[in-house]
């Protein structure tokens, strides 16, 4: 029996080729970072006032509340001010940034935010007065915040405030403004939709091994999905979920090795497949798939005299059960990886002159590493 890790290694040998065109430069979020919250920059003053350090500390509860990260920063002394808001947000990859400062009167503060989606920035003064004054600040650094990203709402298709030079609206964002938009009277921001959501046609390769001597192989993969968006709407099937056709094959690997001789063994197989995907929020997702079909086993034996060539097939009711993630590249490109164990009746066993060289289908492991695409 050969070991299952060379599948493993299979899928492997072809990653670094996707790696590469995944690399992002020094700097750039990584996958990882994009499925984690979105993060916000308090910029505070080294000074000792107690009712600004108080208003910082209520605003970072607040957005920490709201399921953002919030990463502190000391403000310098000196130097303009909306400059090092735009500089701090952008160095901590933050869709935002905001300070509380004093105002020149000293009865009133100022709240300064910077927000990367609509590339703009406001300041509004709130009364720095009353024992209500630090939680009245932290309230109203929100409330500008929102006020500031509503705008981008406002802004379709979804991504256009990128395309105009500021950042796309991160999706934990996108449902945080959700309430502002409904007290705003307009419409909820679309959702985005699934992964597996509509048409989908994913080309790839698939790597074979049995848990018995046949394999491993290795040969192209073809998909065909239809699946709804993450809402649940748009279709018979409920969220997540897709139908999924899947040609394998033809694939090749090393003849099997006798006494009397070489079998060479190629395979192709078809199953249909229901798939859910769950949507995560982030850029990975788990994919579990299940499914029926059929595989046809061929052989070729290449024997030692006076033993003569013959072939023969096998074809056989297969079952399949898979689970692996998906990574998305873009709204419409999804990279998938996915490992499968197929059971087949009948059992196909490669024999040569009476010696047994493998059997397949008790089960084969099929690995299947593709790029799909949404129309």
């Amino acid at each position: 029996m050969r070991s299952p890790t060379l599948l493993l290694w299979l899928l492997l040998a072809s990653a670094p080729a996707a790696a590469r065109a995944e690399a992002a430069p020094p700097g750039a979020p990584s996958p990882k970072a994009e499925a984690a919250a979105s993060r916000v920059v308090i910029v505070e003053a080294g000074v000792d006032d107690p009712l600004v350090l108080e208003a910082a500390t209520r605003l970072r509860a607040e957005l920490g509340a709201a399921g953002f990260e919030v990463v502190r920063v000391m403000r310098a002394p000196e130097g303009d001010l909306r400059a090092g808001l735009e500089r701090a947000a952008k160095e901590a990859d933050a869709f935002a940034a905001a300070t509380i400062v004093r105002s020149r009167t000293g009865a009133t503060a100022d709240l300064w935010i910077v927000d990367r989606v609509t590339q703009k920035t406001v300041v509004r003064a709130v009364e720095a007065a009353g024992a209500a004054a630090p939680s009245v600040m932290a309230v109203r650094a929100v409330e500008l915040l929102q006020a500031s990203l509503l705008e981008a709402s406002l802004q379709e298709p979804q991504g256009r405030a990128a395309q105009d030079g500021g950042a796309a609206v991160p999706d934990d964002v996108r449902r945080w403004m959700a309430p502002v938009r409904r007290r705003a009277g307009m419409p909820p921001a679309p959702e985005r939709a699934g992964m597996l959501a509509g048409v989908g046609v994913e080309a790839g390769f698939v790597a074979l091994l049995s848990a018995d001597g046949v394999g491993p192989a290795l040969g192209p993969a073809l998909r065909l999905s239809y699946g709804v968006g993450a809402d649940g709407r748009g279709g018979a099937l409920p969220a997540g979920l897709a139908a999924r056709l899947t040609f394998a094959g033809p694939t090749l690997g090393a003849a099997l090795e006798g006494e009397l001789g070489t079998v060479s063994v190629r395979q192709e197989m078809a199953f249909l497949e229901a798939v859910w995907a769950l949507d995560t929020g982030g850029a990975i997702s788990p994919v579990l798939s299940a499914g029926v079909g059929g595989i046809h086993l061929f052989v070729s034996g290449d024997p030692l005299p006076p033993l003569r060539s013959a072939t023969g097939d096998v074809w056989s009711v297969a079952a399949a059960l898979g689970g692996g993630a998906g990574l998305r590249l873009t709204d419409r490109a999804t990279l998938l990886v996915d490992a499968h164990a197929i059971f087949a009746e009948p059992r196909a066993v490669v024999t040569l002159g009476g010696e047994r060289l493998g059997t397949a289908g008790r089960p084969t492991f099929a690995g299947f590493l593709g790029l799909l695409v949404r129309p």
